[in-house]
């Protein structure tokens, strides 16, 4: 308050008790007394200095003018609580909802057109049906998810989980089941018969944390613990019959490459020399190849081994192989013994016979090396000479 309207209040208070003092009853007092009261008041809130106490809280009371402006220019939605204040960000809770089967499609549905486009929420299931497979379980989902995705404008999927593990620790056997998470994965609250995760999270950014209860309907989840289906089913498998029927399968799907028996000698020289398309470098820039330079690669990797390719269901064959391979050997030159056909009815015991007689490894003929030694004819032998492989072809012996 400034002088002058400091002053004029006091100016108003002295008329308006002279006024008061005219209008009464009392006779005795003069008017003319009252008058010259009513004027010395006027004089002395003009003429003296202001209070102490007026003084002392003027300072004051433009502090508060300026905190309350402040104040009046914050709009409403600005205001937090201290809990919200004190709360961590949410862009990095998520939200959990343990789901089941149960629920029916209707509400999976709404559950699933929720979800879609929010990547914080995602939709839990517990396992599968009891006696259902995981592709059966996927081909089902696929009907309410399309309903779902159909009544959507974004167009984006709602992330979708098989995983036991929200549901044991506490266990949870109502759905729907709603958990908040911080971005460590550690659990802020949870409530169950709710599908909408906006109420939950309020309450979180409100500070309430825990289980907050049941606060809507529930089924029971039908769906077993995936984890403890998959140990049951795996503990009723009899693994020794399962390898021993794989490992009889095994020559029945096996791919055989089969080439006709050869019927004079034949001998052939390969040219395994490669043209570069583009140069090559290493990883530092060195160039070390040349565009259109020509690399032969024997002169890299010398080729010391002799290839012996057969009919493993010819005995000539694979007695005339067996004999030349020893010579190999003798001379310093590893056999590998490479297969075209076995005898698919024989089985295992076909194959082992085989590798008796030849004393080392058997293995069969793959296409990449039929192509690459461009093998025609059975028996065969490839080796090297010089700078060149020789592919060298024989009618069987005996």
């Amino acid at each position: 308050m400034r002088c002058s309207e400091w002053g004029r209040g006091v100016v108003m208070t002295g008329i308006l008790a002279a006024s008061a003092v005219a209008a009464s009853p009392l006779p005795e007092l003069p008017e003319p007394a009252l008058r010259d009261e009513a004027v010395g008041i006027q004089e002395r809130a003009l003429l003296e200095a202001r209070p102490d106490w007026l003084r002392v809280q003027e300072p004051a009371a433009a502090q508060w003018a300026t905190e309350l402006g402040a104040l009046e220019a914050l709009k409403p939605s600005s205001w937090v609580t201290p809990t919200e204040a004190d709360s961590p960000p949410s862009s990095s809770w998520t939200v959990t909802v343990l789901a089941s089967r149960a629920l029916g499609e209707a509400q999976l549905r709404e559950l699933l057109e929720m979800a879609a486009g929010r990547p914080e929420v995602r939709i839990v299931w517990r396992g599968v049906a009891p006696g259902e497979s995981l592709g059966a379980f996927l081909r089902w989902i696929q009907t309410p998810l399309r309903a779902a995705l159909a009544n959507q404008e974004v167009g984006v999927a709602p992330r979708l989980e098989l995983d036991p593990r929200p549901f044991q620790n506490p266990v949870v056997d109502l759905a729907p089941t709603l958990i908040v998470t911080d971005g460590t994965g550690t659990e802020l609250a949870r409530v169950s018969g709710l599908s909408d995760p906006d109420w939950l999270l309020t309450q979180v950014r409100q500070g309430r944390r825990g289980n907050l209860g049941v606060r809507g309907p529930t089924v029971a989840v039908s769906e077993p613990d995936l984890i403890a289906e998959l140990q049951r089913r795996l503990a009723g498998i009899d693994w020794a019959a399962e390898r021993a029927a794989a490992r009889a399968r095994y020559w029945e799907r096996a791919a055989l490459i089969e080439r006709p028996t050869a019927e004079q000698p034949r001998e052939r020289r390969l040219d395994l020399t490669l043209e570069a398309q583009a140069d090559v470098h290493l990883p530092d820039g060195t160039r070390v190849i040349r565009a259109g330079e020509r690399v032969d690669p024997l002169r890299i990797l010398p080729f010391r081994q002799r290839l012996f390719i057969f009919d493993a269901t010819d005995p000539r064959q694979v007695a005339d192989v067996a004999r030349r391979g020893a010579a190999s050997r003798a001379e310093g030159r590893l056999p590998l013994y490479l297969a075209t056909r076995l005898d698919r009815a024989a089985g295992w015991a076909g194959y082992r016979a085989v590798q008796t007689a030849l004393g080392d490894p058997l293995y069969l003929l793959t296409p990449d090396v039929a192509q690459r030694f461009q093998i025609e004819r059975v028996p065969a032998r490839v080796e090297a000479r010089g700078d060149a492989l020789v592919v060298v072809e024989w009618p069987p012996e005996g």
